[in-house]
Parts: structure tokens; C-alpha cells; sequence
């Protein structure tokens, strides 16, 4: 037989026995054909520099399978290549293993590679699609991926974002990075492909990589490229789609790439995020989180200083602040500006600044607005290095990310205030620490103890999830592999800073900013601000996570809404975190009143499990609505859903059907938090919310 055969009642994977490619991927379930042109298929394909040509590859279809056994059950399938013939530098002394295994309806790739070549290999695509199709030519094909805060779609087929510029390939390319996204759907509408990569170590970078060959058929009206869908000109039309790891195994070393799983799933795209919830339950634990910071809750944001010098009050006057809050409730103020030379200046720095008061001046004041039960939170940095320190080029540029050339990285800043600085004439320019050196987490962790000793209840990492764009560093002086995955140390950070925290302040709130999922693990809740279309990728990953979202408008009733309905908590930041709570005071009394009902209807809507839109339906004016999300109750298994009517003038007729089929149903509003009984359809008055709960 010239073909391998890995099947069940689930999926069927097709193999070159010859080169390993992957024929044909078919959900037998749906008879969905994922790779449709055996005659497009793709193996493997290896990225290995030569001295004088960068661009050497290895491409899998010209490399016979050396090796190959199938396990007795059929359900695993090995190959070995060996010397390896590259594109410019002739055969290469490289081994190349792959292990696929099906297992329901996924399949895991796993591979690893022993380099003997004098050349490094520095990226390896596999598992690879030749031939990546929609399930219907009806039906679009777009990838969903985690954005800063929620979903974002690239269209895929038969429209191309191709996002990147044009001026970088051949063929209109797209890619991907994790852990800025955990995993990736490829989603239909109805049904879709899962794709991850299943290693919580991020020991390489990880991407997912699309390329529409020989190119688009004419851009369409909204700028994207329209495909094909089987050829151009005489040349077959299509998409690949590569998982791209980068090892970087240098001469003489051998490395075993992250696994990766492809699982198809049949329904909404929640469905695909169940895959990786499944496989997240078996390694994820919640981090230590204090009983406050687990409760229903809010938050003022609020900046004592910033970069151009907007001194807003001294370290005493903060107590005015703090003693607002009491009287409104809220329960934590985040203090951003706090450190000498106000946000985003001076980092890493985490000193207090004298011209608002002295070090004594902030912890009691810190003290005394906690004493009032409003626990202070101090914004933090240690993402960046500001270039303009007086100690950058004679210490801090040790801890600097370097690129291939041996020059430091370098992130562009940020501009406040001042007409000279929203220009960008004299905007702070920064470098990004590498958090794999040992030397700087022990320089972060005597910066993080000045957090501890001034005796503040917790800090928020701003941009702990990013490094810039920087995903290795090549300093030889960090004692880490030249180069190494630099997302791989902000676990290795957060694990410095918690030990610190176990010893001296066990109550002590991680939170950082737009946290990536992985990250969860460290840091308790996660900061973000949401726009009106706001897909909670997030809330539904981990449905009982800390997540906040800000609230800055007048009468921002539509954004609390929209804390209501995904379990966020409310950050108040009135004048863009510029400003005091009397300045919002509609937006402050509806958030109360919405807190008062998450409180009240808690075991719904605050301890019940997020299920975004399913188990339910919610039509409004007879046509199906997406303003709305569900909650199953642990206790009863009982459903509440939070439906929002977002228009401004207008009421708005709807009618909640649960799966249950029950159709006595009980109302709740923050306006009319008592419940009252109530028929599948009512109306909901402009820009208001409603709490449907079965009866």
C-alpha cells in the first residue's frame, strides 16, 4: 500500500508512506474534507541557514521516509527521515522524527530533531495542511484567535485578510503567534478545526501559519483578497496551513518540539473552545487569591502622575480618594503614576517620587485608606527599561533582550499629555528586560519589594503579557540558550515574585494587564478595556477567572451592561483614569446597582457557570439576538440568562427560551432587583439589562 490509514468513528487521516504527507483529514461526523487535493499535501518543512544564504529550507516532499512502523492498533503512526536534502546546501546531517496519534477526534503531532549539521535549524512547520478548505462553498472560513481582550476573526476563505506586508513573500501570507492566543479555530460557522499547541512550558515559539498559493484571484470591496476555489490561470488555488515552531537546535543539539493537536468539532465555535478546556483542567490551578478579591467587587483606576509631569495630588491627598471609595463601596483603587517620574517613566524603577511626598507620606497613607476597607493597588512595570535612565547604558542594558546583531530591542513608547510628547518629539523610548536572565529577577524582585514594604494590598503588572514583539533573546550574558524563547521567563517572574509574597504577605492580589491564558496561573485577575463588539474568549476559557473591564463614560450604563453579562469587574476611570468618582455619577450609581444584583442573584450570575450563549436562545423583534449571555447554577443546575437591550431610545421586545423548556421565569433588574414573576417574553427599556432566571 503507498498510503497510511489512521481512522475511527470520529476522523480519518490519510499518510504518504513515501514522504509522510498528510493526504487527506477528513470529520467523518460531518464529511467536512479539512485537507480536500491529496495532489496539494505537505509534510514537514525545516528553516536551516547557510553562512552566506539565509533562506535554506527543507521541504518534507523531497525526503524520503526513512523509517515508518504503525502501531498494532492503527492509532499511531511513526517516520524517521535522515539526511536531509536542503534546498541551496545539498544533504544535511539531520534527523527528523514525527509521531502522530489519533485519539477520538483529535490528532497529536509530536516531533523532535537531531542536528549533526553545521548549520543551526532555526524553524520547523509540521503538522502541515496543503490544502486547508471551507466545509461548504457557502460557508466562510474564518480564524478566531484571543485579541487583547476578547475574540478576533481573520478571514480565511474565501476572502484573505493577509494582514502582513506585501512586500515580506511571495504569496499573500498570515500568521499567528501563542501564546498571544492559546490555541486557534478554524471555524465555519458550524463546524470547525481546533488547532494548539499543547505545551504549558513555552519552550519555543509556536505560530500558526496561512498562505494562499499562487496568490488571490482580485482584492474584494473591503480590501481583502477573494481565493479561488480551485485554480487560477492553470495553477491550483489553495491554502496551507502550517504550525511553525522555532527551536533554534544548534549544531550538534537535538530538541522535541512542542505537541500539537488538530481536533475537529462540530457546532459553535464554543465547541472548539471545549477542546482546550478539557486539556487546560488537566494542568491549570487557580493561584492564591484573597477572599475580597474573589467576591463581587469594584474598582477606581486613578493616575497621581504622569510621564510629563500631570501631578494631580500629593501622597496625603490620596486619602481623599481612598475615603470616596469608602463611601461608595468600591473596593480597591488601582494607583497609577505613584513611582518617581509618574506612568511609563523611569521603569523599572518602582521608588516614590519626592515631589508628591515622601516614602513615610504614601505607605501611611496607604495604611490609612486601607484601614477604611479600599485596598490600594499599585501599577507596575517590569516589561520595560526607559532608555532615558541615568543607569541604562551602565546596568540596566545587562538585562536588555538583544536581537541576532547584538543590539538591544527597543519599543517605541508612549505619549501623555503634552503637545510635545502627542507629537512624538520627546516621547520616553524603552527596551524590553529579558526575564529568563537570573540577574534580573533578582534586580525585579528588590523592585517588587518596595510594592511589599510600602505595604499595599496588591499590584497590577501593566503589559506582563507582551514583550513587544520580541520573542527571543540572543544575549549570550543571561545564561539561557542563545537564543531562548523570552515568553518562557514571565512564568519564571511571577513564580520569584509569588515566593516573596508566600513568605511576607500571603494576601497579596496578583493582577496584571490583558493577561494571556497561561498567565492565569500566576496572576488573579486580569485588566482590559472591552469595545462595544466584545467576544468573551476569555470568560468562557475559565468561566470563574478575575477579569476587569473600565468603565469611562458619563453614563456608561452600555459598558456595565456589558461587565453584567460577561462576570467583569466594574473599573471605574472617569476621565480616562484622570479623574475622581463624583465626576461619573450616573455611571457610578448604575454600577452599584448592578453590583447589588450580582450580589443578590449570586448564584447565578457571580458563582454559576459562564456559558456564554448556549443552553438558551434569545430572539428580539423575532429575529435571533447576541445580546446576551447564561448561567447554569452549580447548586440546582438551573439557568439565569442576562439579556441587554443597547439601543438608547428605543424598548426592545424579547423572548428567552432556556433548554430546559421552561417557560415560568422569574425577572430581576438593578433598577427592580426584587424578582417577580414573569412569561419567556417581556421588554427591556433602553440601554437596561435584564436577569431571566428559571423558575
Amino acid at each position: 500500500m503507498s498510503t497510511v490509514v489512521l481512522e475511527n468513528e470520529q476522523l480519518k487521516a490519510v499518510f504518504s508512506r513515501r514522504t509522510g504527507a498528510l493526504l487527506e483529514l477528513q470529520n467523518k461526523t460531518t464529511l467536512w474534507s479539512i485537507q480536500r487535493r491529496p495532489e496539494l499535501a505537505l509534510s514537514f518543512r525545516l528553516q536551516v541557514p547557510l553562512p552566506a544564504r539565509h533562506a535554506n529550507r527543507v521541504q518534507g516532499l523531497d525526503q524520503p521516509v526513512a523509517e515508518l512502523e504503525v502501531s498494532p492498533d492503527g492509532q499511531r503512526l511513526d517516520c524517521t527521515w535522515r539526511d536531509l536534502q536542503s534546498e541551496h546546501g545539498g544533504p544535511l546531517e539531520i534527523t527528523f522524527r514525527a509521531t502522530v496519534t489519533l485519539a477520538g477526534a483529535a490528532l497529536t503531532f509530536e516531533a523532535a530533531i537531531e542536528n549533526h549539521s553545521p548549520y543551526p535549524v532555526e524553524a520547523v512547520s509540521y503538522p502541515c495542511l496543503g490544502d486547508l478548505s471551507q466545509s461548504a462553498p457557502e460557508r466562510p472560513l474564518v480564524c478566531l484567535k484571543q485579541g487583547y481582550a476578547g475574540m478576533d476573526k481573520i478571514p480565511l476563505l474565501p476572502h484573505f485578510a493577509g494582514r502582513m506586508g506585501y512586500y515580506g513573500f511571495d504569496y499573500p501570507f498570515e500568521m499567528v503567534p501563542s501564546p498571544d492566543t492559546p490555541f486557534v479555530l478554524l471555524d465555519g460557522g458550524s463546524e470547525g478545526l481546533y488547532a494548539a499547541s499543547h505545551d504549558p512550558s513555552l519552550k519555543e515559539s509556536v505560530q500558526f501559519a496561512f498562505e494562499v498559493k499562487p496568490g488571490f484571484e482580485r482584492m474584494d470591496d473591503t480590501g481583502h483578497g477573494l481565493v479561488a476555489p480551485e485554480s487560477v490561470d492553470g495553477r491550483a488555488s489553495h491554502l496551507e496551513f502550517c504550525v511553525v515552531h522555532f527551536p533554534f537546535a544548534l549544531p550538534g543539539e537535538s530538541a522535541s518540539l512542542s505537541p500539537v493537536v488538530l481536533a475537529p468539532y462540530a457546532g459553535s465555535w464554543q465547541r472548539g473552545a471545549d477542546v482546550y478546556k478539557a486539556w487546560r483542567a488537566t494542568w491549570f490551578t487557580p493561584p492564591r487569591t484573597p477572599e475580597w478579591a474573589r467576591d463581587v467587587h469594584a474598582w477606581q483606576q486613578f493616575q497621581i502622575n504622569s510621564s510629563e509631569d500631570e501631578i494631580r495630588c500629593g501622597y496625603k491627598d490620596l486619602i481623599q480618594v481612598g475615603e470616596e471609595c469608602a463611601r461608595h463601596g468600591i473596593a480597591a483603587i488601582q494607583l497609577v503614576g505613584w513611582n518617581n517620574g509618574g506612568q511609563d517613566r523611569g521603569n523599572p524603577s518602582h521608588d516614590t517620587d519626592p515631589r508628591l511626598g515622601t516614602w513615610d507620606d504614601l505607605r501611611e497613607a496607604i495604611a490609612t485608606i486601607q484601614a477604611l476597607g479600599v485596598h490600594v493597588i499599585l501599577f507596575s512595570k517590569y516589561t520595560w527599561a526607559d532608555r532615558d535612565n541615568e543607569n541604562f547604558k551602565t546596568e540596566l542594558i545587562r538585562y536588555v533582550t538583544k536581537d541576532p546583531y547584538g543590539d538591544t530591542h527597543y519599543h517605541q513608547g508612549y505619549d501623555y499629555h503634552t503637545l510635545t510628547q502627542l507629537a512624538g518629539i520627546n516621547t520616553r523610548r524603552f527596551s524590553p528586560m529579558c526575564p529568563l536572565g537570573a540577574e534580573w529577577r533578582q534586580a525585579a524582585a528588590r523592585e517588587f519589594h518596595k510594592t511589599i514594604d510600602l505595604g499595599a494590598a496588591g499590584m497590577l503588572f501593566d503589559e506582563c503579557q507582551h514583550h513587544a514583539g520580541v520573542r527571543y533573546c540572543f544575549d549570550p550574558e543571561h545564561g539561557h540558550h542563545r537564543p531562548a524563547h523570552v515568553y518562557a521567563g514571565d512564568a519564571l517572574l511571577a513564580e520569584d515574585f509569588r515566593a516573596i509574597t508566600e513568605r511576607e504577605a500571603p494576601e497579596f492580589l496578583f493582577s496584571g494587564e490583558a493577561c494571556y491564558d497561561l498567565e492565569y496561573r500566576h496572576y488573579s485577575i486580569s485588566y482590559f478595556r472591552i469595545a462595544r463588539d466584545h467576544q468573551p474568549w476569555e470568560r468562557y476559557v475559565d468561566p470563574f477567572a478575575g477579569i476587569m473591564a473600565a468603565t469611562i463614560g458619563f453614563n456608561d450604563r452600555d459598558k456595565i451592561n456589558q461587565c453584567l453579562m460577561f462576570r467583569y469587574i466594574i473599573s471605574y476611570e472617569p476621565l480616562n483614569f484622570k479623574g475622581r468618582l463624583a465626576e461619573m455619577p450616573r455611571t457610578l450609581q448604575y454600577g452599584k446597582r448592578v453590583d447589588a444584583l450580582r450580589r443578590r442573584y449570586r448564584q447565578y450570575i457571580w458563582d454559576g457557570e459562564y456559558r456564554d450563549r448556549l443552553e438558551a436562545r434569545v430572539t428580539a423583534g423575532g429575529k435571533p439576538s447576541h445580546e446576551y449571555s447564561v448561567f447554569r447554577a452549580a447548586a440546582t443546575g438551573k439557568h439565569a440568562a442576562v439579556v441587554l437591550n443597547r439601543e438608547a431610545q428605543a424598548s426592545l421586545a424579547v423572548t428567552v427560551g432556556f433548554e430546559s423548556g421552561s417557560a415560568s421565569m422569574l425577572l430581576a433588574t438593578p433598577e427592580q432587583p426584587e424578582a417577580r414573576p414573569s412569561g419567556p417574553s417581556f421588554e427591556i427599556p433602553p440601554l437596561s439589562a435584564v436577569l431571566v432566571m428559571e423558575a
